[in-house]
């Protein structure tokens, strides 16, 4: 295990009921070891405990912006933090993406719920580095509207190229967007010598790997932030 380093919470939103928001300012060192959108890596609170979270911003800034759902552990004692409170942190870990091959291609990026929050990492990294990529198609999944995190961001990246479409299991009023699974978009996407990034439940990985084979997007072109096997 890496050291500890401390870091300062410098915001707290909420997106919607358990779903929030965080940022933290980390150490120049840390900072330096966020090599790769994708990456992951330890947040300790107050009482001793640790959990792992995918880092959503992307690398070369010292701050660290999170998609973090509550719940009865560290996850929830980090969203009752309040601004200025300190945490420690270990250095990124994972492999992250592999960004280096996905340069000149068409990139599709799928997640649902927190697991966007990697995949954000890449489209803004994506986003500074435009000309070095192709198409880039994103399908973002999550139970409701008001849980789509960083919606607001969709139109500049579809200014830049880069085509998010968000996806919902329940509409809401007022909503006009796409109503499903994602897996159920698959076949919309540019497939034809693509490459995937994926990160979410692993019901939904597993389903969407297989549905990308089938339009000749092979096991071997589909990468997750993490080891597997």
């Amino acid at each position: 295990m890496p050291g500890w380093s401390r870091a300062t919470l410098t915001h707290n939103d909420v997106v919607a009921p358990g779903l929030h928001r965080v940022t933290l300012n980390v150490s120049t060192e840390v900072a330096r070891g966020f090599q790769a959108p994708g990456q992951y890596h330890r947040v300790r609170v107050a009482n001793g405990k640790d959990s792992v979270f995918a880092i959503a911003s992307p690398p070369g800034q010292a701050h660290f912006e999170y998609l973090v759902r509550a719940n009865q552990g560290v996850a929830g004692a980090l969203t009752r933090l309040a601004v200025g409170a300190d945490v420690e942190v270990s250095r990124p870990d994972g492999p992250g993406f592999p960004l280096e091959q996905a340069k000149g291609r068409t990139l599709l990026v799928i997640g649902t719920g927190t697991g966007y929050a990697p995949l954000r990492s890449v489209l803004h990294h994506v986003r500074a580095r435009r000309a070095e990529f192709g198409r880039v198609h994103g399908l973002y999944g999550a139970h409701e509207p008001a849980q789509l995190a960083w919606r607001e961001e969709f139109s500049a990246l579809s200014e830049a190229g880069i085509h998010v479409t968000p996806t919902v299991s329940h509409t809401a009023h007022g909503w006009a967007g796409a109503v499903g699974r994602v897996q159920q978009l698959v076949a919309k996407l540019p497939t034809e010598g693509a490459i995937a990034f994926l990160c979410g439940q692993m019901e939904m990985v597993a389903e969407v790997t297989q549905l990308l084979a089938t339009h000749g997007v092979p096991n071997e072109r589909v990468f997750l932030n993490y080891p597997t096997g």
